[in-house]
């Protein structure tokens, strides 16, 4: 049997992946009732409000073992009852930290941290009026290397343009945890900005005299992430698939793979089960057998094959192979590297008291191929390229 089958490469594959952790419980959380000043991370009742948020690990554990974290977004959600159009100028910090919670000085007053790295900064414009009594979201991109095991840090600074440009207190409800007290703290002030404040001399004291809350839950928060998973480096050469793995096309069990001189030995199969032999191209793409002209992958068949222990499942693209006969095989392919890595495929069914071979054995009838399995029992008069006794042959 010829197949036509693209050369394999060694590929090692970094494979992104998303995920989201959310903080509290994001469809069944209750609006926050305490005083609407100590609201994280904003209020809109006051032109210039801040907040830091603590995100300690046991929160972040959906990170555990994972590498090359990103924080890429964060989302915060609210309950709107206001008629205003809403503008804030917006900036974002983000920094890990070793702490838990927040320090205090030696008057027993909680200490802000410093901001940290600015990740974003954009300008918010929200016609809450097309909101009214709707549930709606603040959403921040961002993108910040994190390492898990790490605190994050998130510090947040809205600022209007005007500062008459304000809610009433009650026309604004973000949605809270539950008893995840003391991981935020805020600010609010109708003149004085949050980052200017962090440049003052009463910097990183909170009091509630500079209007601050300093025992504040975390608002129901809805972290996005990316990570990579490492995969692991598939060693050049052609494998075998089957159910006979569960088609588990994994390099950690999943693939038996072929030696250096193309031969798999000692297979055991079930009657039933398929198998077929696969290669990649430089995408990863996974080729079974070989490809067409449609980039569909395929098994050319020869009729001596059929009834001797292995056939094919019905179908041209994509054919597997079939084991009737359960037993122990062996298979070797001979490549025709400087050919478009044509592969000419001999399967050995291992037997104790004699080796009967299953399929075609060129060494044994001396017979010639096309490169399209058409068995020749003398040699061909037609010019072109031949299989015989494993190797190829040119016949001009």
């Amino acid at each position: 049997m010829i197949l036509a089958a693209i050369a394999a490469l060694a590929i090692g594959v970094q494979a992104q992946t998303a995920g989201t952790i959310n903080v509290g419980d994001w469809d069944n959380a209750t609006t926050y009732n305490g005083s609407y000043f100590d609201m994280a991370p904003t209020n809109f009742y006051l032109a210039h409000t801040g907040a830091q948020m603590i995100y300690t690990p046991d929160l972040l554990t959906d990170l555990d073992g994972k590498q090359n974290v990103k924080i890429t977004g964060l989302k915060f959600k609210f309950n709107n009852e206001t008629f205003e159009e809403i503008v804030r100028n917006t900036k974002v910090y983000l920094q890990e930290i070793d702490a838990t919670e927040f320090a205090l000085n030696d008057d027993g007053i909680k200490q802000f941290f410093d901001f940290g790295e600015l990740i974003s900064e954009d300008r918010l414009d929200i016609e809450l009026v097309e909101y009214y009594g709707e549930d709606c979201t603040l959403e921040f991109p961002v993108d910040f290397a994190f390492t898990p095991g790490k605190s994050l840090l998130v510090t947040i600074v809205f600022d209007a343009e005007d500062d008459d440009n304000c809610t009433s207190g009650s026309d604004y409800a973000p949605f809270y945890t539950s008893g995840i007290r003391g991981k935020a703290m805020t600010y609010t002030d109708n003149w004085e900005s949050f980052v200017d404040y962090a440049q003052g001399t009463d910097w990183p004291n909170a009091t509630a005299t500079l209007g601050c809350g300093t025992n504040v839950e975390l608002p129901v928060t809805e972290i996005s992430y990316t990570y990579e998973e490492e995969q692991p480096v598939v060693e050049e050469g052609f494998f075998l698939v089957g159910d006979f793995n569960d088609w588990n096309q994994t390099a950690e069990g999943g693939r038996l793979a072929f030696d250096e001189n193309d031969k798999l030995e000692g297979v055991e199969l079930a009657a039933g089960a398929e198998f077929k032999v696969i290669a990649f191209d430089e995408d990863g793409t996974i080729w079974f057998g070989g490809q067409d002209e449609n980039n569909v992958g395929y098994f050319l068949l020869n009729n001596d094959l059929m009834g001797q222990g292995i056939m094919t499942v019905q179908g041209n693209s994509g054919a597997n192979f079939r084991v009737e006969e359960a037993g122990t095989y062996n298979i070797q392919l001979a490549v025709l590297r400087d050919f478009n890595g044509a592969v000419f495929m001999i399967v050995t069914k291992e037997d104790p008291s004699a080796i009967s071979t299953i399929g075609v054995d060129t060494k044994a009838d001396n017979a010639y191929y096309n490169l399209m399995g058409v068995k020749y029992n003398s040699m061909p008069t037609v010019p072109g390229i031949y299989i015989h006794n494993g190797k190829k042959v040119v016949i001009k």
